[in-house]
Parts: structure tokens; sequence; C-alpha cells
């Protein structure tokens, strides 16, 4: 299967950093593409030509978009920041989840997302330093509102999996090895099926 990892976290001593090393080593058997968006440099600022022509590819996104277009497999590893992505990864979806990327419109106008992408299974990790009670009582999870509702569904993409791993700031080593574990089990788990 070709399986994409997106990750955005700007320390490389991270646990999302980590969590896209065990992922590679644990999927090695397929052919695995990171895109780590922080050590690309990656531009998450959309240009002008590219809401202006759907055709229109600026040079730095072209490899996402050929790589999200071959994927059976999307993996998507961040930070929870405010409820929400980090800029870079935001940026990542506006320039490459693009028009005849990510998705297509039917032709009868009538604005319904047609899926054209091939992925089977999407995958988000999380890491969080909010415990789940008040993640999803008293900010009722956005991210499970972004990721699921707003992207997964909208590519048409039926095999949406999510799990956040929590509290980081205050975790031991043998906790992260856990979580590193837990991870390559629920993607490998999934793609086995």
């Amino acid at each position: 299967m070709n399986i994409v990892i997106v990750l955005a976290h700007p320390r490389t001593d991270s646990l999302n950093v980590a969590l896209a090393q065990r992922l590679m080593i644990g999927l090695s058997g397929h052919k695995v593409i990171l895109h780590d968006l922080y050590r690309d440099n990656f531009d998450p600022v959309l240009k002008e030509n590219e809401v202006l022509d759907i055709n229109f590819f600026s040079e730095d996104i072209k490899p996402y978009c050929e790589s999200l277009m071959a994927a059976d497999v999307l993996i998507i590893i961040h930070p929870n920041w405010w409820g929400q992505p980090p800029a870079i990864l935001k940026g990542w979806i506006d320039r490459v989840v693009r028009l005849n990327v990510g998705y297509g419109f039917d032709d009868r106008g009538e604005g319904e997302p047609v899926r054209i992408l091939k992925l089977r299974h999407f995958f988000v990790f999380n890491t969080s330093n909010t415990t789940r009670d008040r993640e999803e009582h008293v900010f009722h999870d956005p991210l499970q509102f972004i990721w699921k509702n707003c992207i997964a569904d909208f590519l048409g993409v039926d095999n949406f999996h999510r799990d956040t791993f929590r509290i980081v700031v205050t975790s031991t080593s043998d906790e992260r090895e856990r979580w590193l574990s837990e991870c390559c089990r629920m993607v490998s788990g999934h793609l086995d099926q």
C-alpha cells in the first residue's frame, strides 16, 4: 500500500516526531512517504494563482499533491493547539487537499463533493495536554469535528480513525512507549482487515 504520513510539529524531540518515526519503521513493508512539514520548510500561505486557477500548481506543492493522489492510506500527526492543527498543517490542507486533487464536484453544480482520492484509510493522531473529559465536555472536541466531519467525510473516506495521546507534558517514558506501540497496533490492525 502507498502510505503518506504528514507530520506537523516543530520540535524534533517531540512525541509527534517519535510517532512518525515509529510508524515509518512499523510500516516498512509498505511504500511510505513522510512529509515532515517543519523540516520541509513547507510554505503554508495559499497563493493567489492557486485560488484563481484550479489547474495552477505552484512547484513547491506538486510532490505533496502527487503523493496524496497516489495514497491508499493517509496518516496525519500533530499536536492539539487551541483546538486546532498547527497553522503549517492548515496551510497544507488549504494548498494540497484542493479541488481536483483531494475532491471534485459533480456536474450538477449543487456543491456536493465527489470522491476522487483512492484513500482506503485516514488516521489522525493528536497529542494534547488537555484531559479527555475537559476536551469533550468543555471544548466539544473540535479536532474530531474538523478531521471527521469537515475533512474525512468531505473527501469520502469511510475508514476514519483518530486517537489522542494525553497528557503529554507530564507523561513518563513508559507511557510514551505505550502510546508509540498503541499507534502502530492501531494502524497495522486496520490495514490487516
